[in-house]
């Protein structure tokens, strides 16, 4: 049980440091456990993977990635639906770390299934990828490989090689990571699974829905919400799409007091959008 609200990584640096060096002693053992991570995603990330979050004061802003319970529960949503060849839709609350569970889970499929190729798309380039900028997606993923232990990447790679401007490739095993923007979005070829960053806010969402029918048999919409009528609300209350809420109650760092104070500091129409996932929110004439 490790506390959120108060962590202390240090137990876990130091757990992760004896892991690997017992493992560098037998090396061997890379082999069995990389073959255990093939099908348990969510123990690689937790094992090894970091995540970074610059708004973090008075102490490091680099941390081991341990996943909430409703993370670890959505990693093995998105495993399910690539085994099942199946669309999904989440409906998140704000700040919920989506981006890089996502980009956690394309690592995985990168590293372990040979041949995958991860899409990521989002209405705007910069969003996707821009040197320096750790709010994109592919900076958050590079970030992710770069501090991996040496020994679970791919024989063979270099980061100034295999790092492209909205593309990753895996010498070894042929898989790639690529991403998209704007209307472009699944023009790029074939995609084992597809993530669509925020779909609930493109500007013209049915000629992206166009080329996505053809593009992937798994695609993954995600997005705070945006009003009704548009694709992603109509999708999410078709019945004909498996839905993954993400509430922030199911975030173990807020609380009521938390909630309480965003109530009390932000314009109401935000708080019902944002955190609390009103499709009216923001819809003018309703009463």
């Amino acid at each position: 049980m490790f506390d959120f609200k108060n962590p202390d990584y240090n137990s876990v640096f130091k757990l992760r440091a004896e892991n690997l060096s017992r493992l560098r002693e037998n090396p061997e053992e890379f082999i069995a456990l990389k073959k255990y991570y093939k099908t348990h995603y969510a123990d690689f990330i937790e094992d090894w993977m970091m995540t970074n979050d610059p708004r973090i004061v008075g102490r490091s802003k680099y941390m081991p990635f341990l996943l909430f319970p409703k993370q670890r529960d959505f990693i093995d949503w998105l495993y399910e639906k690539v085994q099942l060849q199946e669309d999904g839709l989440v409906e998140k609350t704000r700040d919920s770390g989506f981006t890089y569970m996502c980009g956690a889970y394309s690592i995985c499929e990168w590293l372990f299934n040979a041949g995958s190729k991860t899409g990521f798309g989002s209405r705007k380039q910069d969003l996707v990828d821009r040197s320096g900028d750790p709010d994109s997606i592919f900076e958050k993923i590079r970030f992710m490989i770069k501090t991996l232990p040496e020994e679970f990447l791919p024989d063979g790679f270099n980061d100034r090689k295999h790092f492209a401007f909205m593309r990753i490739t895996n010498p070894e095993n042929g898989s790639s990571i690529t991403g998209e923007a704007g209307d472009n979005i699944g023009r790029g070829g074939r995609s084992s699974i597809y993530f669509k960053d925020e779909s609930a806010f493109y500007e013209r969402p049915k000629i992206i829905e166009t080329a996505l029918s053809e593009n992937t048999n798994v695609q993954i919409d995600i997005s705070t919400v945006n009003g009704v009528g548009n694709p992603f609300f109509i999708k999410r209350f078709s019945g004909k799409v498996d839905v993954f809420i993400f509430d922030w109650r199911d975030d173990p760092r807020k609380d009521q007091a938390w909630y309480d104070k965003k109530v009390a500091t932000k314009d109401a129409d935000v708080v019902a959008q944002e955190i609390d996932r009103d499709y009216f929110a923001s819809t003018e004439g309703i009463c």
